[in-house]
């Protein structure tokens, strides 16, 4: 029986809800193992770090919807430390419209507050590691609705038709006292995390297709390379997150409806076979039921869709795609032949596929060694100017195939 065969999922080596934080080490799957994934962080941090004698410090910040992360990095490029704590803006609702709705009565400055309280708490931390003489800077990447909050602007135009964006560029603050540049968005879907994430991966550089997937309660993702790139989100919900069964995390949950569809439990409906149809299946200590079966079906149906209108409109088969990167905490984790299983990527994507890390943190630096150069912030633009002037944004929702491919796409394989 399926019930007696699976080991319980393993305790104490990672979160028990996965927040796409990306700040697991990435050690626990190599190359070479059992559903391993390669691990492509390695590829962009850079060699030589910062200029020797350079007495500023770099710090990198990622907020997110659910989480913040934090990395204070070293002469050398290498992490010292890092910082992570839950987005205070949760207790107003778990996605960005939520939020949105929230400011507009009147929660905005305090969700404000509330963030770089907690940005203020890293810093404090980082700062026991500067020797005297040394000067902190920090480099923010964030979504459009995250970023907007940060800088206390009204972002009510994200929450309504035509969903415009008014304020994208690059902007300088301060928290603390240290000296912040939040990185440019793309749209109002669109925001400088995933901008932040095409610098990391080197799309600007390369000639072959990238493919960056983003898998979180907004889904984002991109296609393209030095000449061409275009990015669009969907709302996957919180199925990838942990939200599709308590305490089971999202790439767990994924590749357990890929093993019930390999055993014959699961059909490519998303049905449980009798007699688990009613009471779900357990699997060591998780019981899978058909309401969590439909969440990762309405995530996964939307990824898949938004995967292909990317193929479409850029007028090329899943065979041309070079790389694809799964960024965040939960890219570590997932299996890429569990995701072709139950049709979350594409045969020949999930050959191609490599765990990415948080690309957001890991854009953010690498964006933020500018600073140190001379013009500073003049160089940070002119160096990210390429990732935002030549990558183009679609709305999903108004593209006319896309609720078609939607429903196509949630099924099982």
């Amino acid at each position: 029986m399926c019930d007696k065969k699976q080991k319980p999922p393993l305790r104490g080596m990672r979160c028990e809800i996965c927040t796409g934080c990306g700040l697991c080490p990435g050690v626990f799957r190599r190359d070479g193992e059992a559903g391993g994934v390669h691990v492509l962080a390695e590829e962009w941090m850079p060699a030589a770090g910062l200029p020797e004698g350079e007495t500023r410090r770099l710090a990198a910040a990622d907020i997110g919807t659910t989480t913040i992360a934090m990395l204070l990095y070293g002469q050398n490029g290498e992490v010292v430390d890092r910082y992570l704590a839950l987005n205070p803006q949760a207790v107003y609702g778990p996605d960005v419209l939520s939020r949105v709705k929230a400011a507009s009565q009147g929660a905005g400055e305090e969700m404000r507050r509330g963030v770089r309280d907690v940005l203020g708490q890293g810093l404090l931390r980082f700062r026991r590691h500067l020797k005297e003489g040394e000067e902190l800077y920090l480099t923010v990447a964030a979504n459009t609705v995250m970023s907007y909050l940060f800088l206390g602007l009204d972002p009510a135009e994200l929450g309504r038709a035509p969903f415009c964006a008014s304020h994208l560029d690059c902007a300088q603050d301060e928290v603390d006292g240290v000296p912040c540049v939040l990185l440019p968005g793309l749209s109002a879907f669109v925001g400088g995390d995933i901008a932040a994430g095409i610098y990391a991966c080197g799309m600007c550089e390369r000639d072959g297709l990238t493919l960056l997937l983003d898998l979180g309660t907004n889904g984002e993702m991109v296609l393209g390379d030095k000449r061409r790139r275009i990015a669009c989100a969907t709302a996957a919900g919180p199925a990838f997150e942990g939200g599709a069964a308590k305490g089971v995390w999202g790439a767990d949950m994924i590749s357990l409806l890929a093993r019930l569809r390999r055993e014959g439990i699961l059909d490519s409906t998303g049905l449980l076979a009798e007699p688990y149809f009613k009471r779900g299946i357990r699997i060591g200590n998780v019981t899978v039921t058909q309401e969590a079966v439909r969440s990762v079906q309405l995530a996964k149906g939307a990824i898949a869709a938004g995967i292909e209108i990317l193929l479409q409109k850029f007028g090329v088969c899943e065979d041309e795609v070079e790389r694809v990167v799964l960024a965040g905490g939960l890219g570590y984790y997932l299996k890429p032949q569990d995701c072709a299983q139950i049709g979350l990527l594409g045969p020949q994507l999930a050959k191609k596929a490599c765990a990415g890390g948080n690309t957001a943190l890991a854009g953010a630096f690498l964006a933020g060694r500018n600073l140190l150069l001379p013009g500073g912030v003049g160089a940070l633009r002119e160096a990210f100017a390429p990732t935002v002037l030549r990558t183009e944004t679609v709305n999903l929702a108004a593209e006319p195939e896309f609720a078609g491919r939607y429903l196509e796409k949630m099924s099982l394989g």
